[in-house]
């Protein structure tokens, strides 16, 4: 099912404030998301703030979160800005379908909020408090303002690219990466989560619009009607409409699916409805403004009540709560009176009692509709499974009641409030909290602050097997403890006798995590261990909680309060720990906020210091639910006896972290593993002494690990000699090694080359990579004679898997024509993968083969609208890397570009555009690799743009001025595209 999410549109009186009553607000849901914050509710949540929750469908948990909303007609108008903007995208041609997707989206919405009554204030509202569960957010109201700054950020971005006609920045801002990718469209973006059934994002988009929509006929897949569920009774009823009178009709199905239908009650009723018993044949009928009871048997159906209501609730325990009149009565499934209507409030039976309101008292009613407590108390709550109810009588204190009238507990406290997780009375006087047990003692008297229950998982949750109900009922129930607040803000732990746990030393009391699967058998489970927080003596508001453990059974600190993360280990059968977390020393050469992780010892002793920004794996342990996975972690890697591995905060180097306090250097860890016959081992060193990452870079024992991955002893052994244990993806990184000479031993490409070959042959023919790399050095003959047929085999074998550099040679060699005719289309087609995979180069090229088959079309008389497709296409693929300035093509995209908007190509004629980007283009930094694009830019601006009288921009002052930039450029090593 996942972590669900919902949007609604919602509505209020205008005249209602933001304090209102659930009763005076509307909302209905509009779109439903499964495991994602679908993009489109961004957009429409965007200058939006908190609002109070709709919880109805927190049916699994809630996390007291708000909902986050904003105005609905803002709303709309940024979907239709960005619907506008849609329209003119250079890819649309690719998915001509999402057009019509945004205008149905904004008339859809449009008719929801036109639906509204004029004085009401509607807004998008979602519902994202399962979403707080997958991020771990502890604090609801952290997790909806961090929703709603991202909220603002995404539209800013959107609308900042709207107004530079960025279309490939909208692209990114929506998360699509390839525009004609209706899966992206349809779930990251959101219109398949929408209701209305024009939306279906299980099918391809429609190629109708909205207005034209009409539902397709209501069958299933097998041409069978499907159920109308706004009409079901419940069972086989259903009821259905002639004339504006309803009946009841069984609906039987064969095994087929096959339905037949029987007619029930004759349509004779204003009304009919579920009433909510145990029978689902029961139904309330309407007459007028009247309802009656109707048992709707098919043998015999008959009214067990007319209509002589004036209101009725849905039954609970088969009893009815009914109003005639002025008063209210209780009815029986049979259509008769357990309680004639003669009280004026009512609630529901707990217990075997119900309370009633007689004017200004309260009583109690037993099952026989008998008074069993005449209205007597001002104020009264249900009776608890003890037998006892809490009541204000007329003094003005609560006490409680047995259930024959008398005082069990006298009436002397403000409040007295049953709390069925504690299993006793929360007792407040003159503003101090205490407690009552289940029988009205007194365990605690109200002289504190505040009283809470210690959540604590359950001894039985954490030690049974799921399906052993035997092990549940033997399992120990730990006792309720609670943590008990003084008025200098200390805090103590009392049990429920009353006896005083845990001195008041520490600012709160925390519930330890559960523990892992893993470690449910061990012997942690059985030690009463409790985390304590204190603020160490800080009195500002912002001061961090810092955590230590309480040794309950033997009544003394186990691990003193220093630490702002710390979480339970247990490994084996008996070890355990603490995993610890504080920010890193501000003096320390680490990043901004970067963590201290360490581990301790049962007793709080240091195991492991706090020298790591993570352990076992590299993620932050200050977030509960990643903490959970190096928990894991630790319990398998330590219970087995293997260490786990981390990275120093000093060196940032890797080392391995064993259970008995040993810290272990990684390269001397690799190498026992390899010794021990782990290949992969070897692999993983040799990467990380080439690349530098977790041990100093040093490219000749790279190459030696990674010749020993490969199979062989030395780097120049030759493959034929090679283990048959080898791994292939070693041998093509050891072929790139010796070809490109990284260790300074000379390069050796016919070796590299028999290394290729070797990998195919032995496992390494699925590897895109090694096909890859093998096609290049056919085709360019290196290591040996060139084979232009066998290499484009190879490279094709690689694209299949989509390679970027098979993808990229294979555009080129299409587009140069080798071997073969120049082939644009297959060229495009090439480049166009590169593209979507992500490579820049892949991108570029794609743009200048689009203009060149453009180019060739339009002289081969093809019509303006295939020639300007590919040259909108190519418009955007340069777009794409000009407005990105981590790419080092972003000048000669920008150059393209200007020729291109000055050309009209892709888009109208607009010199103005054309001169904004070569400027752009002209002001990228200085560096070596911008220079050729730059001077290009700057040659363009001079010598056409400002110096050619013919152009629109012609201008000697500033000709003169870019040609004097372009003289002072230094020169350079030509760099332009082909």
């Amino acid at each position: 099912m996942g972590n669900r999410s919902w949007l609604y549109l919602e509505h209020r009186l205008s005249d209602v404030g933001d304090g209102a009553d659930s009763e005076e607000a509307s909302a209905n849901e509009i779109a439903e998301a499964n495991n994602n914050f679908p993009v489109l509710w961004q957009l429409l949540l965007a200058d939006g703030a908190a609002s109070d929750a709709i919880d109805h469908q927190r049916v699994f948990g809630d996390a007291g979160t708000d909902n986050l909303a904003s105005d609905a007609h803002a709303a709309l108008a940024r979907i239709r800005q960005l619907h506008a903007f849609v329209e003119r995208h250079p890819m649309l041609h690719t998915l001509p379908q999402i057009a019509l997707q945004f205008e149905a989206l904004a008339l859809h919405l449009a008719e929801l909020i036109d639906e509204l009554p004029a004085d009401s204030a509607p807004r998008f509202s979602a519902n994202l408090d399962e979403l707080s569960w997958m991020g771990g957010d502890a604090e609801g109201e952290g997790f909806i303002e961090r929703n709603r700054r991202e909220c603002n950020e995404r539209w800013t971005e959107v609308r900042r690219c709207i107004d530079s006609g960025n279309h490939p920045g909208v692209d990114v801002a929506l998360g699509i990466k390839r525009f004609a990718d209706w899966e992206s469209w349809a779930w990251q973006f959101g219109f398949g989560g929408l209701s209305h059934p024009y939306f279906d994002g299980y099918e391809a988009p429609r190629d109708e619009r909205f207005a034209d929509f009409e539902p397709e006929e209501d069958d299933d897949e097998d041409g069978h009607e499907r159920p109308d569920w706004d009409n079901h009774l419940g069972g086989e009823l259903w009821r259905f409409e002639v004339d504006g009178r309803w009946g009841v009709m069984r609906i039987a199905h064969d095994d087929d699916g096959t339905s037949h239908r029987t007619t029930v009650v004759e349509p004779a009723w204003d009304d009919i409805r579920d009433a909510g018993g145990s029978d689902r044949r029961l139904l309330w009928i309407s007459q007028g403004e009247r309802s009656g009871l109707l048992l709707a048997d098919a043998e015999a159906p008959r009214v067990l009540l007319e209509p002589q209501l004036d209101e009725a609730w849905a039954f609970e325990d088969d009893i009815a709560t009914a109003l005639v009149g002025d008063h209210i009565g209780l009815l029986r499934a049979d259509g008769s009176w357990l309680l004639a209507p003669s009280v004026d409030e009512v609630w529901s039976f707990v217990e075997g009692w119900v309370r009633a309101r007689v004017g200004e008292r309260i009583g109690y009613i037993d099952l026989q509709g008998q008074w069993a407590i005449a209205p007597q108390f001002e104020e009264a709550e249900d009776f608890t499974p003890f037998g006892l109810a809490p009541v204000r009588g007329d003094e003005g204190g609560w006490g409680l009641v047995r259930a024959g009238g008398d005082w069990a507990v006298p009436p002397a406290f403000d409040s007295l409030q049953w709390r069925h997780d504690w299993e006793a009375f929360e007792a407040m006087r003159d503003g101090k909290s205490g407690l009552l047990d289940a029988q009205g003692r007194v365990v605690i008297e109200p002289i504190y602050e505040q009283v809470d229950l210690l959540e604590e998982y359950p001894i039985e949750f954490l030690t049974s097997e799921d399906n052993d109900p035997a092990n549940e009922r033997s399992a120990e129930t730990r006792p309720k403890r609670f943590a008990v607040e003084r008025a200098d803000g200390l805090c103590g732990l009392i049990d429920g006798q009353g006896r005083v746990l845990v001195p008041f030393d520490y600012g709160r009391f925390e519930t330890l995590e559960p523990l892992s699967g893993q470690e449910r058998a061990h012997a942690m489970v059985r030690r009463d261990l409790v985390r304590v927080a204190s603020k160490g003596g800080r009195t500002a508001k912002n001061a961090p909680w810092l955590r230590g453990i309480y040794d309950v059974a033997a009544g003394r600190e186990l691990v003193p309060c220093r630490h702002r993360t710390l979480q339970p280990l247990a490994w084996g059968t008996q070890d355990i720990g603490w995993l610890v977390a504080d920010p890193a020393p501000r003096g320390a050469k680490v990043e901004k906020g970067q963590l201290a992780v360490g581990v301790l010892r049962a007793d709080g002793a240091v195991l492991h210091p706090q020298a790591y920004p993570w352990i076992s794996t590299a993620v932050s342990v200050s977030d509960g639910w990643l903490a959970a996975v190096v928990r894991s972690e630790l319990c398998k890697r330590w219970g087995a006896g293997e260490p786990v591995k981390a990275v120093r905060n000093d060196t940032g180097l890797y080392v391995w972290l064993h259970a008995d306090g040993r810290e272990q250097p990684h390269a001397e860890r690799m190498a026992a593993r390899h010794a021990a016959g782990d290949l992969q081992a070897a692999y993983e060193l040799a990467r990380h002494l080439r690349d530098g990452e977790g041990v100093e870079a040093d490219p000749r024992e790279a190459l030696r690990w990674m010749a020993r991955a490969a199979g062989v002893r030395a780097p120049g052994d030759a493959p034929s000699t090679a283990s048959p244990d080898g791994l292939p993806v070693a041998m093509c990184e050891l072929s790139k090694m010796l070809r490109w000479d990284t260790a300074g031993l000379g390069a050796d490409a016919p070796l590299g080359r028999a290394w290729l070959l070797h990998a195919i042959a032995h496992g390494g023919a699925d590897d895109a990579a090694t096909q890859a790399q093998l096609g290049y050095m056919l085709c360019e003959g290196e290591g040996g004679e060139r084979d232009l047929e066998g290499g484009v085999r190879h490279y094709e074998l690689a694209a299949e898997k989509n390679n970027t550099m098979a993808l990229y040679n294979l555009g080129l060699a299409h587009k140069l024509g080798e071997p073969g005719e120049p082939d644009l289309a297959r060229a495009i087609g090439y480049f166009r993968r590169g593209h979507e995979a992500g490579d820049t180069s892949a991108t570029m090229q794609l743009g200048r083969t689009l203009c060149l088959h453009a180019g060739a079309l339009a002289e081969q008389g093809h019509g303006e609208a295939e020639v300007n497709v590919l040259y909108a296409e190519a418009l955007y693929a340069r777009q794409k890397v000009a407005e990105d300035s981590t790419q080092r093509e972003q000048g000669w995209a920008c150059y393209e570009l200007g020729w291109m908007r000055f050309r009209g190509q892709g888009a109208p004629e607009d010199a103005a555009a054309a001169e904004r980007w070569l400027l752009a283009g002209a002001a990228l930094d200085d560096c070596e690799e911008n220079l050729e694009s730059q001077r290009a830019c700057m040659e363009v601006l001079a010598q056409t743009f400002y110096g050619d009288p013919d152009s629109p921009l012609f201008d000697e002052d500033k000709a003169r001025e870019w040609t004097q930039r372009l003289l002072a450029l230094p020169a350079t090593t030509s760099d332009a595209p082909a």
